[in-house]
């Protein structure tokens, strides 16, 4: 594989790679997780039992599931942080190859893929045999394999990991051109949605908000997560560019940590009420989650006040940048563990049975639907497509502010029909027709028909790709591409 060609002559040659192994650094993350989950699981497997009214399917599922499972989440995070690490955080080559560092990324991806795979596969029968109560040994004989797999949903779900999980493997393994990473990453995280849509956060009351929450928390997780862990092996190879790929990381980074805490302060409020948070074991891992959460935070704000100024002096000067990452990876790592340790922990039992209209929607409807209830007295806030639609409309004003800054003009019909068109949107999701379009089938076709034909076409008037590309600054010549770089590749892609 041939360096980079952004480089300019005058750049000094690329550091020597620090001591590490960064492989084995990996395998230790994944066994740190997966000791954290089985020590979590065993303070309330008794009890998870007891709720669940099944027999007890032996250690070797007990102890087993988690641990398989946190070393699953490990190999997801790695795999969705690579790909994100090539696509995003390096820079190719001026031919648009990959270079060394996007390409060891890659093939990173690629192997961790095949471990989330593998460990997919192993969950099937381990969540049968939790489920059914019965040994692994029973529950993995193909008779009862098969026959009980369309019936379990959370092993359904795992099945369809495993076969997405293995297309991202193979698919890595053909990738030698940046414009694969993007899509190979959009893959990634659709591998990652089954199982974001089962478990405890798919049932009961408010499910809506818990699983949309939930779903939020791991996407910005994984990039999190699996960003941390790839620039770090690349900090360690002494991989070009990290000065970048720490600078950008560090923007994405901070994203991450806001979208993780609303998300999870968001997902434990629907389960749980606060006095819960020391009477049982659900809460007090949660607090303990959340007090990974906040050391996470201080680590990221050490890194940006020290690591980013040093490397930003001295691109070569990585000593700082890998301890504060490093530590940071271990607190993750056993993060994931109580991740997965509080998926496994019965919640607290709901204050009040919930209703028929509650198990199904999410949400009880009160009121007859009328003109007032659906735009002006009902409102749920859609965590997805609410918090698109606002995030929309405030980038689109932040590319106005930067036209209007340079003095630049642009055409007040394009700026309102993009705003109507995420008002459209945040309507159509967030307001009572939201809430009545899942329960009545009229009021289901409007949004419907909002969605599909009204929004898109507002949005399309909009021409935001055009304000991004005028709003965004040129890279530049031999420097590392951009935003705009990325909007342009986007847009001549076949």
């Amino acid at each position: 594989m041939a360096t980079s060609e952004l480089a300019s002559p005058a750049q000094p040659p690329a550091p020597a790679p620090m001591r590490g192994n960064p492989p084995a650094l990996l395998i230790l993350f994944g066994l740190l997780a997966a000791l954290v989950a089985a020590f979590a699981v065993g303070l309330s497997a008794a009890q998870a039992l007891v709720l669940l009214g099944i027999p007890d399917p032996g250690p070797l599922t007990t102890y087993g599931l988690p641990a398989v499972r946190a070393i699953s989440e490990i190999a997801t995070v790695i795999t969705i942080g690579s790909l994100f690490f090539a696509a995003f955080l390096v820079p190719p080559q001026r031919s648009g190859v990959l270079d060394v560092g996007g390409y060891r990324a890659v093939r990173t991806a690629g192997v961790a893929a095949t471990v989330w795979a593998v460990t997919a596969a192993l969950m099937v029968p381990l969540t049968l045999s939790d489920t059914s109560g019965s040994p692994l040994s029973e529950a993995i004989r193909p008779e009862n394999l098969f026959s009980a797999l369309g019936q379990v949903e959370v092993a359904l779900a795992w099945a369809w990991t495993t076969v997405l999980a293995l297309i991202t493997a193979l698919l890595t393994r053909l990738a030698v051109r940046w414009s694969w990473t993007p899509y190979l990453l959009l893959l990634s995280f659709v591998a990652l949605m089954p199982i974001a849509l089962t478990g405890h956060s798919s049932s009961g009351g408010s499910h809506d908000m818990a699983t949309n929450s939930l779903v939020l928390h791991l996407g910005a997780a994984s990039v999190w997560a699996g960003g941390l862990f790839a620039l770090l092996a690349h900090s360690m190879r002494g991989g070009e560019h990290t000065d970048v790929a720490a600078r950008r990381f560090s923007f994405v980074a901070g994203l991450a940590f806001v979208v993780m805490a609303v998300s999870g302060v968001i997902n434990a409020a629907v389960r749980m009420s606060f006095d819960d948070l020391t009477t049982t074991t659900y809460g007090r891992l949660l607090l303990a989650k959340t007090l990974a959460l906040v050391l996470l935070g201080i680590f990221g704000w050490a890194q940006r006040r020290r690591a980013l100024p040093a490397l930003a002096a001295d691109p070569t000067s990585r000593s700082a940048l890998v301890r504060f990452t490093l530590a940071e990876a271990f607190v993750l790592a056993a993060t994931i563990g109580l991740a997965v340790g509080l998926g496994r922990t019965p919640p607290p039992p709901p204050a009040s049975v919930p209703t028929i209209q509650e198990v199904e929607l999410g949400y009880q409807l009160d009121v007859p639907p009328s003109f007032v209830s659906l735009f002006f007295g009902q409102w749920r806030f859609d965590l997805i497509f609410g918090t698109a639609a606002l995030v929309f409309a405030a980038a689109y004003a932040i590319g106005l502010w930067t036209l209007r800054k340079r003095g630049d003009s642009w055409p007040a019909g394009r700026s309102i029909a993009w705003f109507s068109g995420c008002f459209v949107l945040f309507v159509a999701t967030s307001s009572g027709v939201g809430m009545y379009s899942p329960a009545m089938f009229s009021v289901h076709m409007g949004a419907h028909m909002a969605l599909s034909m009204l929004a898109p076409v507002l949005l399309a008037l909009g021409g935001a790709m055009t304000l991004a590309l005028r709003a965004f600054k040129p890279a530049g010549r031999n420097a590392p591409p951009g935003p705009r770089e990325w909007i342009l590749e986007f847009l001549h892609s076949p």
